[in-house]
This record gives C-alpha cells, structure tokens and sequence, in this order.
C-alpha cells in the first residue's frame, strides 16, 4: 500500500471513529440512578475546633442506549440556596477508556468537594445553626467537548459519617 493510502486509510478511520462518538447523547443515553446525598463528616476543623460538613452525593450512571459509551468526565457544583453561582466543584471520571455497555450501571460514584461549612454546636442541630444554607448539586457530563446537564438534587440535610460506607472523601 503506498504511502498516500495509508494516510487516506488512517484519515478514513479517524473520521468514521469520530462520527461514531458524535451518536451518543448524553443527555438521554445516561441515567443517573441511586442517589443518596447530604453533608458529610469531615471531622473538627484544626483552626476553628468547629464541626466541618462538606457537600456529599452519590449515584451511579445507568447506559440506557444500545451501544457501549466511553470517557464521560462529570462535573459537579454545589449552589447555595440563594446564591446566582456555584459555591464549589469538583470534576471527576464517570465513564473511563473501558466503557459503559448497553443496560450496564457504573460503580457508585462519590463527591465530595473540599469547600464545606465550619459550624459550632452539637451535630444534632447543625442544620439549624444561622451559617447553615441549603444547597444543590448540579451534575453535568462531559465528552467529546459536548456539556450536558444529566441532573440537578437538592442535598438532604443529613450528616454522613465514615462509617456508613467505604467511601472516602
């Protein structure tokens, strides 16, 4: 084969990979299932000696289209009830090079952002404390430059402690 084939043929399957990885929505071919949020236990902030919550979700991504998907990044941001921004972020893999097959679900997948509240008083009435805001996580997918919005769930307000599960910040 001569050389300006092999381009040509190398050109052609870059081409037909590309126009394979455009067929995927993500919007409508993931699902966000099993959701469990809240403000997780991060233990005694060494400068204050107050309690230190941090946002925390977790879910897993159901493929709910026919084909395998791979390399999805996730986005989350926090918002503050109130706030026009985000208060923090954290950007995580949901989908790595292995794929996702058709009907399959991730691994949970766990985030927790480093920003978090620094709050005085017994955990029993954290949520009460006037510091205290609620928020929302917003999750957002990313691949192959496209950004879509796959969820938005407000954090419940329940302190999550390292030993009701294995997950870790």
């Amino acid at each position: 084969m001569s050389l300006r084939l092999s381009r040509l043929f190398v050109l052609g399957l870059l081409l037909a990979g590309a126009t394979s990885c455009n067929t995927v929505n993500l919007a409508t071919d993931l699902e966000i299932t099993e959701v469990q949020s809240g403000w997780f236990d991060a233990g005694i902030d060494k400068d204050t000696g107050w309690n230190h919550l941090v946002p925390s979700i977790s879910f897993r991504l159901k493929n709910k289209s026919s084909r395998s998907i791979v390399g999805v990044q996730l986005t989350v941001s926090i918002w503050l009830d109130g706030d026009d921004g985000e208060k923090a972020s954290k950007v995580v893999r949901g989908i790595g090079g292995e794929g996702l097959a058709p009907g399959a679900e991730t691994e949970p997948i766990v985030v927790r952002t480093e920003w978090g509240y620094n709050l005085e008083g017994p955990r029993a009435s954290l949520f009460e404390n006037s510091g205290f805001r609620d928020g929302t996580a917003k999750i957002f997918g990313q691949r192959a430059g496209r950004i879509v919005r796959l969820g938005e769930y407000k954090l419940e307000r329940k302190v999550i402690y390292a030993s009701q599960g294995t997950h870790h910040p």
